[in-house]
């Protein structure tokens, strides 16, 4: 049975819009990587914006579509589809490390943010505030790296609590060098416990689940998280 251009078109096509489209539980999205690559934010204003991805994937997959419409079968189509609704975030959690590898450097680390979280509360007194939080990073890269982090204030709830950027110390972060070994090939889950003064001094309390990041070692940094 022969083939047509069109009919490969549009296949390749609905693939591409999967595979865009499609986020794994940790937060992995090729169609956002794409974005940072191109320079591009995928969110038009933060995480409450447009997901620029999302539009492409409507965009691919409508195109996809109306070139099969007199190609392919309704239900080839329709099964094509269906395999990929089920198994494309197996597919893209799959093709995920070997993305990782291509990096080197921060470059080569994911940062989990759906599964990271952190809690604020006031100390006894009010003066300060005890910030404790577990964060999930995997280094795909060759080579052990020695990696600071901190939380930027970037956002107004950040903002509210501190007005610089918080590098996180304790917990499994080294309290000497404030930084934390990330070895190859590894994934791990890291505790940190910081204290810094109350803006306020008031009885404060509450979370952040996956805030933005920025990793940094000697040579470089990297902003990591669903808006960087």
């Amino acid at each position: 049975m022969r083939i047509s251009k069109r009919e490969i078109i549009s296949v390749i096509l609905i693939i591409l819009a999967f595979m865009i489209g499609t986020s794994t539980q940790s937060g992995f999205s090729f169609g956002d990587e794409m974005f940072w690559g191109l320079g591009i934010s995928p969110w038009s204003n933060g995480q409450f914006g447009f997901h620029y991805p999302i539009i492409v994937t409507v965009i691919l997959l409508i195109t996809g579509g109306i070139i099969a419409k007199t190609e392919v079968p309704p239900r080839r189509i329709g099964v094509l589809i269906l395999f990929l609704v089920v198994l494309s975030p197996t597919i893209v959690s799959i093709l995920k490390p070997v993305y990782f590898k291509m990096n080197s450097g921060l470059g080569a680390i994911e940062y989990e943010y759906k599964k990271s979280h952190f809690d604020i509360r006031s100390s006894s007194d009010n003066k300060n505030l005890d910030i404790t939080g577990f964060i999930v990073l995997t280094n795909y890269g060759k080579g052990s790296l020695e990696v600071g982090i901190k939380i930027p204030a970037d956002s107004y709830v950040q903002q509210e609590w501190f007005s610089n950027d918080l590098i996180l110390a304790g917990g499994d972060i080294s309290e000497k060098s404030g930084v934390v070994t990330l070895p190859p090939g590894k994934r791990r889950t890291i505790s940190t416990f910081s204290t810094i003064p109350s803006k306020k001094g008031t009885l404060e309390h509450g979370s952040m689940n996956g805030p933005n990041l920025i990793l940094f070692t000697d040579d470089e940094s990297r902003k990591v998280g669903n808006n960087f």
